[in-house]
């Protein structure tokens, strides 16, 4: 297991309790040290919550989808299938991932230095301009799935009420499904490849986005959405790497993102 510097983030060497590069003294090293307990961890900590992720939101959504066709004898899965089944999968996801998760997110914000946060930020905001310009440009670079979008456009999209689906239930879900992806697969995905493997800093980062950009695919399906999504969990992965693993900046950006969209497609 890889143990970091709270300050610089430096990898440590092993019983080097003291950082070499700062001086930070390291209660996990100790601890490490004390108990001759150098792994474990991260790596079970992401299989329970990759698990809860494909039941509850992969298979799940899928499941819920098919019971509200069958229910509205709707076989061809309406925006009413898809927008409820996604709501559905994505609250019972938020809510397990986060009761079962719940002591390892009380560092959740932000554990970064005020360097880390101004770059982090930065790089945040480009990329929030770069995805809302990309949804305008093609169908291929689509943020949001088309069947979303279309909504959005229509003249009977509403915020509470509607014949099939309304804004408030796509907006609910769509900041849900993204806490929810940043939880597993930032945090769990990359702090287990962290401490599992060999990979590089670069390498856990793309081998994370990519898993992210495919189970992203699983739970939405819109093939549309797939570039931009794999920049996205890269730039995000870049972010949680480079912040002491803090993960507020990486929600922050993404109901951004989202809401932005909502805003484009509705005016």
């Amino acid at each position: 297991m890889k143990i970091r510097c709270k300050n610089c983030y430096r990898v440590l060497d092993p019983n080097e309790e003291y950082c070499k590069a700062c001086g930070t003294h390291s209660e996990q090293m100790k601890k490490a040290m004390e108990t001759g307990n150098y792994g474990g961890g991260p790596l079970d900590r992401f299989k329970i919550g990759f698990a809860l992720f494909a039941v509850l939101a992969f298979l799940g959504n899928g499941i819920i989808m098919t019971t509200f066709a069958v229910i509205k004898e709707d076989a061809s899965s309406s925006l009413f299938n898809k927008s409820y089944s996604l709501l559905f999968s994505s609250i019972i996801t938020f809510i397990v991932i986060t009761v079962i998760h719940i002591k390892d997110l009380k560092d959740f914000f932000w554990n970064g230095n005020k360097t880390q946060f101004r770059n982090c930020l930065l790089i945040g905001i480009l990329f929030t301009i770069f995805a809302t310009l990309c949804s305008l440009l093609a169908n291929f670079t689509s943020v949001l799935p088309n069947f979303v979008t279309k909504y959005l456009s229509s003249e009977g999209a509403k915020w509470f009420t509607g014949p099939s689906s309304n804004i408030t239930i796509l907006l609910v879900s769509f900041i849900l499904v993204a806490i929810v992806e940043e939880i597993v697969f930032r945090r769990l995905l990359i702090d287990a490849l962290d401490d599992a493997t060999m990979l590089s800093d670069t390498g856990v980062i793309f081998v994370a986005g990519l898993l992210g950009t495919i189970m992203d695919f699983s739970w939405i399906m819109a093939t549309e959405t797939l570039l931009v999504s794999f920049i996205m969990n890269l730039v995000l992965a870049g972010i949680y790497a480079n912040s002491n693993r803090s993960l507020g900046l990486n929600i922050l950006f993404r109901v951004l993102i989202i809401v932005s969209q909502f805003i484009i497609f509705l005016v």
